[in-house]
């Protein structure tokens, strides 16, 4: 009677096993692809947001040399003000120095932001680094002009492409160690015996 219940017991263990095995496999299965297309969606995302970043920096070099051609002019009146308003010595501030001086250099400073602003409009497909500073005349109007280097490359952080999650293991089968062999038929029939006398009692 042991022995039935033993090999009953030892032929469902793997009956259950093998019927849990097709449902992981399945698991597995759909579980890699959603991580493929997941992978896909955020690839794609990662190309949009990259082509976007392009765009909008071409479109803010482009109104970058647009707005400095544009406000170029400007350049004169703010350096009159300036070498009026800010000599070495403020009580040495002279109207016709301011006036001159402003002039002079505003004109040269005109020039400057008019060839950078044509420059940021015929190379705005080339994301770089503004050339003058500040950038725009409005942007610190106390400022003296200063010029960089050119074809310096904007610095773009990296977007970090998405890394999938590990997949699931798959579930392994692995023999069953039955220890049918290991009793002998005496072994067997001393616990036969033992049932039987406990049960009487």
């Amino acid at each position: 009677m042991t022995s039935i219940r033993q090999i009953t017991l030892i032929s469902i263990i793997p009956v259950l096993v093998l019927t849990h095995l097709p449902a992981n496999a399945v698991d597995y299965y759909e579980q890699q692809q959603q991580n493929e297309q997941l992978l896909k969606r955020q690839v794609e995302l990662q190309k949009k947001m990259e082509h976007d970043r392009y765009v909008r920096q071409v479109g803010d070099k482009a109104l970058l040399g647009a707005a400095n051609l544009a406000s170029a002019p400007l350049e004169i009146p703010k350096n009159i003000i300036n070498v009026y308003n800010y000599p070495e010595n403020y009580q040495d501030a002279n109207l016709i120095y301011g006036v001159v001086g402003g002039v002079i250099k505003g004109t040269f400073d005109a020039a400057g932001r008019i060839f950078t602003g044509a420059f940021d409009v015929v190379t705005a497909p080339l994301p770089t680094k503004p050339v003058i500073q500040p950038k725009y005349i409005w942007d610190d109007f106390d400022k003296s002009n200063s010029y960089g280097q050119i074809f310096r490359l904007v610095d773009n952080p990296k977007i970090e492409p998405y890394v999938a999650p590990a997949p699931r293991p798959v579930a392994q089968i692995e023999p069953v160690e039955d220890h049918v062999d290991d009793y002998s038929q005496q072994t067997n029939e001393n616990l036969d015996t033992m049932f039987k006398d406990k049960m009487m009692k």
